[in-house]
């Protein structure tokens, strides 16, 4: 099977014509000559059968890509080991040379046998052994390598690195799996046009046998071999192939699915986030040691459970470690003694959220629910911090201390998965997405396009409701917050806010307004519902035309909501029957807030729909990092907390944590407030923008100034130039933005475009003058007077060399072609 193919065009040999035009004709013509000058001697016999074809292929230091496709694998009776497998480029042409390709810079062979659990104790023992892997329950099978070595720590080479606290406490030997890179094409022998055998250095009993590490083998186990062949060091796409095979020795077959373990699909999981861009270093592509491993299933040979690094003790294994990286809490040293330090990384989704990367789609990989079964270093990788200072360093010791885990006796099933309960410890770890997934069920609601009354200044819609009560009756609603954000049919306009009054209960923005439904019906409230056959509706009334002016003139815009549900995620005795929404003041369950996000619905005079705003950024681009219906209530509480600014006042109306309404990104209920006009934050200087998409540039490309909320810097796992990660083709449309209002920053302002680019490029101009420069050069407004850029008649004119398809478009410069 192979792992990663590319497609470029390769030079032509071994049956492919390469002279000139003019050769051919030439060459063409003397063959005419020849044939009809030559006298006539009678006729030389009947014409022989056609012979076989030649065979076609290219050389391997001339091909333009490389494939490779491992297509068997045998084990002789002294344990050697023989891999045949195929190179092809793009197009499929065999690639030749291999065996005697003396530039080869790499080729590097691992095989691992997949068995029960190989644990490992922290720090390892002195003897080397390690834990038997005995237990109850359904056991995780994992992948055991025969090549593997017994390693001393070595020098360390800190730097201005801070290490953590003890952070060589464990040092000491540990069992590193490896695979064979030593053999080069010694090892490589051709069978055929472009194919190839591989036979391992040495039988597998031959490689070092560790204590307590069983490498015995056994044919009847599904065994992988995987392949990293890399041409030169350099272009990835022409160079380096990652390849792997699954199989049973006993018969010679290629294992089933089934068979194998693999438990995320990197497609699917890793790149939803991470680049492939292999040979970009700027989009921090996921490629490991020295740029040859990107497979997954070639990254599991070596990050076996039992490995470990010697300078510090921290394990390898890949499911641990992924974990704690993700966590930010990883620290170990490299080769050559080099720190690898993940204590800073920035993970822009739920960390405790365990199907943000374990994805059970119908195309998820045979083995994607196998992180239901508890595992002895994946368990660690979380609960480690918690252990009490006697602890032995297993997760048995952990987890049977009655101290720590109260409810483990008697309750195997909670751990180890088995008949009782097949989702094991996962059970756990998923009550809080099933509680909120049951809660997005019950709580499907839908708001109607509602009717703004400029005479009466109120705002009627209807809500259709799933509940058997009103949401201000419903025990199980903590909130419902409702925004109507009015819209001039280009871009929202956030506005000023009236200093002068402090009354309104919607607060004080001119433009937009937010109110709590459950509040509906109380005493001297200004909203008001009637039940009726077609749901629930509400008048909204105290819309004060001074205080909200913008609102009020323009009249129209849109509405949405964000439902905050209590639910229940207490899972007692294993029973998940009560994962379902509670009673917000229940003393028995685990009460957690679910989000329920709703329709976005228009408002106007007639209750019509008013055309959205142009949609310029994929949603499914932000949930590919930020998962589905993300909440950033916590980032914008940090602005002006509850405790001084509650949701019911004025200023909390906005500035609480709880009425952000935003749950989707690109649909403008963001942009409703982060727009490019004057407002209350058009104080803050450009380097701190307030415009979403300056905003958004600047986090993403790290070129912001200051976060509020933190001191860390964004490690955003992609190339900031990669516009593709976040638009569609048609998304960027530099001409289109002309027509927008120019970004408003205190006594400044910045053409829309150049806002854009220069969120990226030049934050200030003593960043990039030269940026700045050329900006201004061609008709674009950077820090320049209020009211300097009128949008579609000032001469901005950046479209005109950089819209996509241009020699200097966005996509060429930023290297998207």
């Amino acid at each position: 099977m192979t792992f990663w193919t590319h497609s470029h065009q390769d030079s032509p040999m071994n049956g492919f014509d390469t002279r000139k035009p003019w050769q051919t004709l030439l060459l063409t013509g003397v063959a005419a000559l020849a044939l009809t000058g030559c006298p006539d001697d009678g006729d030389d016999g009947a014409d022989g059968p056609d012979g076989p074809p030649g065979e076609v292929s290219i050389a391997i230091g001339a091909a333009k890509s490389l494939n490779a496709s491992i297509t068997g694998v045998s084990i002789d009776e002294a344990g050697m080991v023989m891999v045949d497998f195929d190179l092809t480029n793009a197009n499929g042409v065999a690639i030749a040379g291999l065996e005697s390709y003396e530039a080869l810079d790499r080729i590097g062979m691992g095989i691992a046998k997949l068995t029960t659990l190989q644990k490992r104790l922290r720090p390892l023992p002195s003897d080397g052994s390690a834990e038997d892997g005995s237990g109850k329950g359904t056991k995780s099978t994992q992948w055991t390598s025969y090549i593997n070595n017994l390693v001393e720590p070595g020098d360390v080479n800190l730097g201005d690195v801070v290490p953590p606290p003890d952070w060589d406490a464990n040092q000491g030997p540990q069992i590193q799996a490896g695979i064979e890179t030593g053999c080069g094409i010694e090892c490589i022998e051709t069978t055929g046009n472009g194919s190839y055998r591989y036979t391992f250095s040495m039988a597998l009993a031959d490689y070092p046998q560790i204590t307590g590490l069983d490498t015995t083998y056994d044919a009847n186990l599904t065994h992988r071999v995987t392949m990293e062949l890399r041409r030169f060091r350099g272009d990835v796409k022409e160079a380096l192939v990652n390849a792997g095979y699954d199989f049973v020795p006993a018969s010679g077959a290629e294992a089933a699915p089934e068979e194998a373990r693999n438990l995320v699909a990197l497609e699917q999981a890793c790149l939803r986030c991470h680049s492939d861009d292999y040979d970009n270093s700027a989009a921090h592509p996921l490629i490991l040691h020295g740029g040859a491993r990107f497979a997954l299933e070639n990254c599991t040979v070596c990050h076996t459970p039992y490995s470990g690094d010697p300078e510090t003790g921290a394990t390898v294994d890949l499911g641990s470690m992924v974990h704690q990286i993700h966590k930010a809490e990883y620290f170990m040293i490299g080769f050559g003694g080099n720190p690898q330090d993940f204590r800073e990384l920035t993970f822009p989704a739920n960390g405790n959220d365990c199907q943000v990367c374990h994805l059970e789609s119908e195309d998820a990989p045979a083995q994607a629910s196998n992180w239901y079964f508890h595992r002895q270093e994946a368990c660690l990788s979380c609960h480690e911090k918690f252990a009490p200072e006697d602890w032995d360093g297993t997760a048995r010791g952990l987890f049977h201390n009655n101290s720590f885990t109260p409810f483990a006796e008697g309750n195997c099933a909670g751990c180890h998965a088995d008949d009782t309960n097949p989702l094991g410890s996962s059970v756990y770890h998923l009550a809080k997405a099933t509680a909120t997934e049951a809660s997005r069920t019950a709580y499907g609601y839908e708001i109607g396009n509602g009717q703004y009354d400029p005479a009466l200044n109120t705002l009627t819609f209807t809500l259709t409701w799933p509940g058997e009560m009103a949401p201000e009756l419903d025990p199980n609603v903590q909130a419902f917050w409702v925004t109507a954000a009015a819209f001039d049919g280009t871009e929202y306009d956030l506005g000023g806010v009236r200093a002068d009054d402090m009354g309104s209960p919607f607060g004080r923005h001119k433009s937009r307004i937010a109110f709590d439904l459950t509040t509906a019906n109380a005493v001297d409230s200004v909203i008001s519902s009637v039940v009726g056959e077609g749901g629930i509706t509400y008048t909204v009334s105290g819309i004060d035309p001074l205080v909200h002016d913008l609102f009020n003139a323009t009249g129209q815009g849109f509405l949405d909501g964000k439902l905050f549900v209590c639910a229940n995620a207490a899972v007692t005795n294993l029973d998940t029957s009560a994962l379902v929404p509670v009673a917000c003041d229940s003393a028995e369950a685990r009460v957690i807030e679910a989000i329920v996000a709703g329709n976005k619905a228009s408002f106007s005079a007639d209750g019509s729909d008013v055309a959205m705003r142009r949609v310029v950024a994929m949603e499914m681009g932000c949930v590919n990092c930020h998962a589905e219906q993300a909440d950033f209530s916590s980032a914008h509480v940090g602005t002006r907390g509850d405790e001084t600014y509650p949701p019911d006042s004025a200023c909390g109306s906005c500035h609480a944590g709880t009425p952000n309404t935003a749950v989707f990104l690109t649909d403008g209920s963001c942009v409703a407030c982060h727009n490019p006009h004057g407002s209350a934050h058009s104080n803050k200087p450009f380097e701190r923008g307030f415009d979403f998409k300056v905003m958004i540039h600047e986090i993403h490309a790290g070129t912001r100034s200051e976060r509020r909320t933190t001191d860390l810097a964004i490690t955003y796992p992609d190339s900031a130039a990669n516009c593709a990660a976040c638009h569609a083709d048609d998304q960027i449309d530099l001409a289109a933005m002309a027509t927008l209002p120019a970004v408003v920053t205190g006594t400044t302002e910045y053409s829309p475009a150049v806002a854009a680019c220069a969120s990226c490029h030049a934050v200030t101009e003593a960043a990039n003058g030269s940026a700045v420069a050329h900006f201004r050069q061609n008709g674009g407004v950077y820090a320049g007077t209020l009211g300097e850029y009128v949008p579609a008649e000032s001469a901005e004119t950046c479209a005109t060399c950089h819209s996509a398809g241009r020699s200097a478009g966005y996509d060429v410069v930023h290297g998207l072609e």
